[in-house]
């Protein structure tokens, strides 16, 4: 996430029946979106992310259980399955401020454009119950950097959040799987103005446990809960002068991941069992979270996907829609920073330097998401995945900046089987 100078102040049946999931899926959807807050959840997956992440009662490849629901392990419960790929994420965003914060009007586009999210899975059936996971991935991620813009102060924050994965799935059942995962999470953090930042890293751990049952042998409900995910970060801001006797110059900030309730539904009834429809619904809890309940409100994501299959090939599709994070009350700190240093001078956090800092740094702004995908069986043991994602600009005035963002994505992977 991006950490802020806040106080900087701051043929004909393939056609029809793509015609109807377009129809039954999208025919709300207004706008395009990218990641939750800072969290990416399973939207930057080589075939998830075709369907805007869609995994929690079925998983359509192995990273998406490794990385979400790990009750949906047990459905990869044959031999070896090894998945590599990556996303291409750019995040296009310009702020318009009034000088109120800074005593100098401007405007620009961050420069913080270019990300590539890599991904890394591989699961291992021990027996027709029993599954091992494991993976490598990034589960959160966010940044800004208005350095060059004159009279902004320099606002430049970033966050990146990388997890390792280890899971396993049990089937207790023939209708009912459960299964849990351990996550090491390795988080880089700057934020503030350039002149009062640098990198500082942590890690920090958390669970996910999970459960899935197949109601019938078209339909399945999947259910996970997510703990937080707490990262220390030292020395992260100077605060341009000691902060208290014998504390020098440099505030410790605490970043945490909020935890996550998620439920959802598949079914494969349609099309002879060639068409899945999905649906999820994830809450986050941002206002429990370390950093974030300072400048996020809650979020409850909505999420839709179909896949339909054409012989060796997937056609993919997915909306999801969460409202803006931003938080409208806010107060005087940001994790416990109340002051920083600044060309300045040091400066003292109040409400509206708060806002400059939620504008600058900490500006996912977007609520609507679509995705396509395409996926194709090489070969009996080799498969390639591939998928796009768009995020209209979207609009939103916070404090004394005007704010808009828009997002695109495109990613390709594949997967291994062996037996």
């Amino acid at each position: 996430m991006c950490t802020k100078r806040t106080n900087v102040i701051k043929s004909s049946t393939k056609t029809s029946s793509i015609t109807v999931m377009v129809s039954a899926l999208f025919a709300s959807a207004s706008a395009f979106a990218a990641n939750y807050g800072t969290d990416l959840n399973n939207t930057m997956l080589p075939a998830a992310g075709g369907m805007a992440g869609v995994s929690i009662a079925h998983s359509i490849e192995p990273s998406a259980a490794v990385f979400g629901n790990p009750a949906t392990l047990t459905q990869f419960n044959e031999g070896t399955k090894f998945s590599f790929g990556a996303t291409f994420y750019k995040p296009e965003v310009k702020a318009n401020h009034n000088g109120l914060n800074t005593g100098t009007a401007w405007s620009g586009k961050s420069k913080a454009t270019n990300y590539l999210v890599p991904t890394v899975a591989v699961t291992q059936a021990f027996s027709d119950k029993l599954v091992a996971g494991l993976g490598l991935t990034a589960q959160s991620g966010i940044g800004s950097d208005f350095r060059d813009k004159a009279g902004s102060l320099n606002p430049d924050s970033e966050l990146l959040v990388f997890m390792a994965n280890v899971g396993l799935g049990y089937k207790i059942t023939d209708k009912l799987s459960v299964g849990g995962t351990a996550t090491v999470g390795n988080g880089y953090l700057q934020m503030g103005l350039s002149s009062n930042t640098a990198s500082s890293h942590g890690f920090g751990v958390r669970g996910t446990l999970g459960a899935k049952y197949d109601m019938t042998e078209s339909t399945s409900l999947g259910a996970y809960y997510r703990s937080p995910l707490k990262i220390k970060y030292d020395n992260v801001v100077d605060n341009g002068a000691p902060i208290a006797p014998g504390k020098g110059n440099f505030w410790d900030v605490n970043v945490e991941q909020p935890q996550e309730f998620a439920v959802g539904i598949s079914n494969n009834s349609l099309l002879d069992g060639n068409l899945r429809l999905g649906a999820d619904i994830i809450y986050k809890d941002w206002s429990s979270a370390d950093l974030y309940k300072d400048i996020f409100r809650d979020q409850t994501v909505f999420a839709l996907g179909g896949e339909l299959k054409t012989g060796a090939a997937k056609w993919r599709l997915g909306y999801s829609h969460a409202r803006s994070p931003i938080k409208r009350n806010v107060g005087s700190t940001i994790a416990g920073v109340s002051s920083m240093g600044s060309p300045v001078g040091t400066l003292t956090l109040n409400p509206s330097l708060v806002q400059y800092f939620q504008a600058t740094n900490a500006e996912p702004i977007w609520e609507d998401q679509v995705s396509a995908g395409f996926g194709y069986a090489l070969t009996e043991a080799l498969s390639l995945d591939s998928h796009v994602a768009f995020a209209l600009n979207n609009r939103e005035t916070i404090g004394n900046t005007k704010v808009s963002a828009s997002t695109w994505q495109a990613g390709v992977g594949l997967t291994w089987s062996f037996k």
